[in-house]
């Protein structure tokens, strides 16, 4: 569920309006209060994603508003309106569960970046509920990532340790194998879970537009600029930053980077004042490291202040362990996303599905029970619902027979232990 409803407290009738007409602008639902008293009747009749109030009214503080919010409603974000000369009120807000504080005075600008950075952070709780509430495998919750092989068992041990540190960590692994889902659960298992999770996919960006993407920029700064923007650093202030795929950002950029994640500030584009940031910082790339810095592609210097804690994501074909457990996990997602039936698995689906090599790893897995139980309603998945990329399908040997009658048998016995 989006930010979509908010109520506005302010004693001040230019603040209450100003925010409002921003707000509506953007779309939002929004209500008044010129106090407190009045607010907590609001709330009392109506629940709001966001309350915005002010910190120093007549009757009720913003504390006092705060408390109440968290007390009748917790899932509700609380940002605080303070003055520069009294920042010290919006830390002890922040310390007793406010979400965020706004500066006066403020700009559209500064107002749609913090609704960005809610935005981000309900998507966030709300996954992570989701998946508390409707998936478990092996009597462990799935929101814990997926993961009964011998490899990603030590995977998720070493990002239970390095996670409630500030250290830089740096994923490889191909295309599909769960980066971004690990760097997620690194975030989760924080000491920022409840500060904004920020993602800038670097391959996804133009050249032209990659700076103020990470950086902002002043308004005027160049053709099109009609505004200040905010960029991903800014946003993600005191959050977790995943720069995705890494190894695509301009190699002139890159020392600007560098500089910005050594010293934690930097200069928007088009702008002289420097901007503080503290910034827990996760990158991720498919492709070979020191390839990319024998071809210049990625300044050596830049990859060894990310790289503090390597991470490295087996393929799925080297994990069989994992399919079934994720297949299954997938089937049970898919099933309430889709509005659809509980369905599972035939035993030859399941055969198949361990026979496959994935070359997509998980991405691939998810299509293929997605299209499954997007394309039959039918309650038990056959073999001929599983839609594989049969030319990427590699020959088994013994071994890998082996192996796959293994998985398979231990998958059927913990089938047996559940029903008993």
């Amino acid at each position: 569920m989006k930010i979509e409803k908010i109520l506005i407290v302010d004693d001040e009738l230019l603040v209450r309006n100003f925010l409002s007409e921003t707000l509506k602008r953007s779309g939002m639902e929004v209500a008044t209060a010129e106090n407190g008293r009045k607010a907590l009747q609001i709330l009392k009749d109506s629940t709001f994603d966001l309350v915005i109030t002010d910190m120093k009214m007549p009757d009720l503080t913003g504390i006092d508003i705060l408390r109440k919010v968290k007390e009748s409603s917790p899932g509700t974000l609380v940002v605080v309106i303070t003055a520069f000369g009294s920042i010290e009120n919006a830390v002890a807000a922040m310390r007793l569960g406010a979400f965020d504080y706004l500066l006066k005075p403020f700009s559209p600008d500064t107002i749609e970046a913090m609704i960005e950075k809610a935005q981000d952070h309900r998507s966030l709780v709300e996954e992570n509920d989701y998946l508390r509430q409707h998936v478990t495998t092996g009597g462990h919750q799935a929101f814990q990532v997926i993961g009964q092989s011998p490899a990603m068992q030590k995977i998720l041990s070493d990002v239970a340790q390095v996670a409630k540190s500030n250290a830089s960590v740096f994923i490889t692994g191909e295309s599909g194998t769960g980066k971004e889902v690990i760097a997620r659960a690194l975030h989760t298992q924080s000491l920022r879970a409840q500060k904004p999770f920020i993602k800038v996919n670097c391959a996804a960006v133009p050249d032209t537009l990659i700076e103020s993407e990470f950086f902002g920029h002043e308004k005027g700064a160049f053709t099109g600029a009609s505004q200040k923007k905010l960029g991903r650093f800014e946003l993600a202030h005191n959050g977790t930053l995943l720069l995705d795929e890494i190894t695509e950002i301009p190699l002139s950029l890159q020392p600007k980077l560098l500089r910005a994640i050594q010293e934690q500030e930097f200069e928007r584009v088009g702008g002289t004042k420097p901007v503080k940031v503290d910034v827990r910082l996760i990158s991720t790339s498919n492709r070979d490291i020191q390839a990319a810095i024998a071809e210049k592609v990625l300044r050596e210097d830049l990859f060894y202040r990310l790289n503090v804690v390597p991470i490295q994501l087996p393929p799925l074909r080297e994990r069989p362990e994992d399919i079934m457990p994720l297949a299954l996990y997938l089937l049970a997602r898919m099933t309430l996303e889709n509005h659809k039936e509980k369905k599972e698995l035939s035993e030859e689906a399941s055969e198949k599905l361990l026979a496959y090599s994935w070359p997509g790893n998980v991405r691939e897995l998810a299509n293929v029970i997605e299209r499954a139980v997007v394309m039959d309603d039918s309650p038990v998945i056959s073999p001929s619902q599983l839609f594989l990329d049969n030319t990427a399908q590699a020959s088994l040997h013994d071994l890998e027979k082996q192996l796959i009658i293994e998985a398979l048998n231990t998958h059927r016995e913990k089938k047996k232990q559940k029903k008993v």
